[in-house]
């Protein structure tokens, strides 16, 4: 079985800890931060104790939705290359930024990354 990779980018990677690439199956939880934010929590990707977190910002009160469509989005399959494209909003040299038709309806507008 292929693995597959959740890939978030803030606006204008510029320098590291600005995207990540992180395997599904470092996912470890979520937290609603607050009526805005959703926190997501991974493994470090480079084996430390510390903990990956991605924030998303989205609709108010949407928590519980946008964590569905995280959690559908990580079970999606079989029929993909590995890389989903979770949101993207790296907009440096003109490009659009890109959320995962998951997310449709939720307003997702921006990824944190720390």
């Amino acid at each position: 079985m292929a693995k597959k990779f959740l890939y978030f980018a803030e606006a204008d990677v510029e320098t590291t800890d600005e995207a990540l690439l992180v395997p599904v199956s470092s996912y470890r939880g979520c937290d609603p931060a607050g009526t805005t934010t959703t926190a997501f929590y991974f493994e470090d990707v480079q084996g430390g104790a510390a903990r990956e977190t991605v924030t998303l910002t989205h609709d108010t009160n949407k928590n519980k939705e946008v964590i569905n469509a995280m959690v559908q989005m990580m079970n999606a399959g079989p029929h993909t290359d590995g890389f989903i494209v979770a949101a993207d909003f790296n907009v440096a040299g003109g490009d659009a930024a890109t959320v995962h038709s998951a997310f449709d309806g939720l307003v997702v507008s921006a990824c944190a990354i720390a």
